[in-house]
């Protein structure tokens, strides 16, 4: 076994440093990154910090792969520093050996292998989240023992968790599960009459500000996106299925190979830190479920309840109660074929992943139809060539606008323009950019651009007098067609 987990670890680590280097933008990870270039109180579809750490690396460092992803380097070492801390806390100097096992399991999950990977909101927001926890389950083991606590540790805590909430809304589960961990605790629901966890509790509200103040000069745009997102009045055994799909996907995602060793974990641990892991899992699954009801309940909503799952591992697979000797890997026991598969899969996954970011989609073998995002990566270099050729025609700058949001963040990254905008029926940040740029864009002749998935609809068209073809770009990938680009001219935008 000492042999296969520094292969599964080097293998694993290799493909997430060549995603980092050589993957093309996801259409996502544009669109945030245009966001730094809009420094704001928040945005229409997350909170705003991770943005505000993107737009001044950006301004620090200028426009790379590496720059786009650096804040991932930051928060992945964080991360696992974290694990290495709680493990240390949980089982001693035994974490140096555990830790490698915890960091496979994370690798090896579908979740968190994509999360981790890619400059999105989430990797920050489950750093931070399990940042606090941590320091959260220390001092209210320390308050068990001696009635009191480090102020330092709840403080920090209280901290962590705030600037988790003003990255991505979801981190709020970890909060609410860790108030329900003190509330259900007969002597720890006493801090509820202690005036430090009220501080705390002020301090996260003072940290969300920005997003109240931003909501209300937005009609409340944000809150209304999440409270009416997805609604579907399907039939009702279809509502009562949801939740079934949720937990499908959900396992699937996490990898069953990672859930069943969490559970077996899970089934041999005791005291505080079970009763935390318990309710932080609870809490934000037990939500998502009732809202799959109703609504949409998307699997990565949930990344937050496995956090404080995955440092039970060592429980799962290591030879106790006996410590394993210094030269064996100390996996063993009935789970180690489970452990194997673990690492199988999580390879396989993450080539896939990789393929599809740095090659092209495998769906492009099959067919032209399928995987739109995933083709969306490619080819906004041939683009942006063509429009800065048409550009050079025309007597004055144009305007660059697209037919979707992800084509428009592609393209503002690919130019370094973020002025480019798109028109369309989906409301996204760009809508209100819209609205606030409508009087100085008014007028103008506009380069256009759109494909057989997000054509120019007869609402788009009716901003100009006059639409004209001017040519297509067509691309391919190693002799494989993903899609076409169809670039028109625009005059005289009425916004």
């Amino acid at each position: 076994m000492s042999f296969y987990l520094p292969i599964f670890l080097l293998l694993l680590i290799g493909l997430r440093c060549i995603f980092w280097l050589f993957a093309p933008p996801n259409p996502d990870e544009a669109y945030y990154w245009l966001w730094g270039q809009h420094l704001d109180f928040s945005y229409y579809d997350h909170p705003p910090l991770q943005s505000w750490l993107q737009g001044w690396i950006t301004s620090w460092f200028g426009k790379s792969l590496l720059t786009l992803r650096s804040l991932n380097l930051v928060t992945n070492s964080v991360f696992f520093y974290t694990y290495y801390c709680i493990l240390k806390y949980l089982y001693g100097d035994l974490a140096r050996r555990y830790i490698w096992w915890v960091i496979l399991a994370i690798l090896a999950s579908p979740l968190y292998s994509i999360m981790l990977s890619l400059a999105w909101h989430d990797h920050l927001a489950i750093a931070l989240s399990l940042v606090g926890a941590y320091l959260c389950i220390r001092f209210l083991d320390e308050y068990l023992a001696n009635g009191k606590g480090a102020n330092w540790r709840l403080y920090g805590s209280a901290i962590a968790l705030s600037l988790a909430h003003i990255t991505k809304y979801n981190s709020l589960f970890m909060t609410l599960g860790l108030l329900t961990a003190i509330a259900t605790h007969s002597q720890l629901r006493r801090l509820f009459q202690d005036i430090r966890l009220w501080l705390c509790i002020c301090l996260s509200v003072i940290a969300f500000l920005p997003i109240f103040y931003w909501n209300y000069s937005n009609n409340f745009l944000s809150f209304r996106f999440y409270a009416n997102r997805s609604v579907d009045s399907g039939t009702l055994i279809m509502r009562l299925l949801e939740p079934l799909g949720f937990i499908g996907i959900s396992l699937l995602m996490l990898s069953p190979f990672v859930a069943w060793l969490m559970w077996e974990g899970f089934r041999k641990v005791n005291g505080l830190y079970k009763r935390v892991a318990l309710w932080t899992f609870i809490i934000p699954t037990g939500l998502l479920m009732v809202i799959s009801l109703f609504s949409t309940a998307l699997y990565y909503w949930n990344i937050h309840a496995y956090l404080l799952l995955f440092p039970l591992f060592p429980l799962a697979l290591a030879d106790f109660p006996h410590p394993p000797a210094p030269s064996s890997s100390g996996i063993g026991g009935e789970n180690l074929k489970i452990f194997y598969g673990m690492g199988v899969f999580g390879l396989l996954f993450a080539t896939l992943f990789v393929w599809n970011s740095c090659i092209f989609p495998i769906s492009a073998v099959f067919g032209q139809d399928g995987d739109r995002d995933g083709r969306m990566i490619y080819g906004w270099q041939e683009v942006a060539t063509e429009v800065q050729k048409i550009s050079k025609t025309l007597p004055e700058t144009p305007l660059l606008i697209t037919s979707d949001y992800r084509s428009a963040a592609e393209l503002a990254y690919e130019m370094q323009n973020p002025i480019v905008t798109a028109i369309s029926k989906r409301i996204s940040q760009f809508t209100i950019w819209n609205l606030e740029n409508a009087e100085k864009q008014k007028g103008k002749n506009a380069i256009l651009i759109s494909d057989q998935w997000y054509p120019l609809t007869d609402e788009a068209i009716a901003h100009f007098d006059r639409v004209t073809p001017i040519n297509n770009v067509a691309i391919s990938r190693f002799g494989v067609y993903l899609k076409t680009y169809e670039i028109a001219i625009g005059q005289n935008y009425k916004p």
